[in-house]
């Protein structure tokens, strides 16, 4: 791959084998860890939309640096943590759980802006 980030020279790129770990930790958290929070999405949608945000992710990478591609990392971690540890607590789902499962489902067709 590239040594240096195509838009900022003076920071490295990120390299493939920080891609194949994100890649693989991605994997496990999203189909075992957490495979019960998106039961409900077909396994083929589930593939596509990982290699999507690992794809997005390494172009980032590429482009920006390895910097960026680890802050983006640490934002989306953040971001579920207080998705899981405080948004659903607050509003009634178990965010290690996602019980009761109809209303995860339910708040989470409303923060996709859809009205049930």
């Amino acid at each position: 791959m590239l040594e240096q980030s195509l838009l900022f020279s003076s920071h490295p790129s990120v390299s493939l084998t920080e891609i194949l770990i994100v890649f693989t930790i991605a994997s496990l958290a999203y189909f075992v860890v957490f495979n019960k929070f998106e039961k409900h999405v077909p396994l083929q949608r589930r593939i596509v939309k990982l290699f999507i945000v690992v794809g997005v992710l390494s172009i980032i990478g590429i482009l920006f640096s390895r910097y960026a591609f680890w802050g983006m990392i640490a934002l989306m971690t953040l971001r579920q943590v207080y998705l899981h540890g405080v948004y659903f607590p607050k509003h009634g789902v178990n965010g290690l759980t996602a019980e009761p499962y109809d209303k995860y489902l339910e708040l989470t067709e409303r923060m996709k802006g859809k009205k049930s």
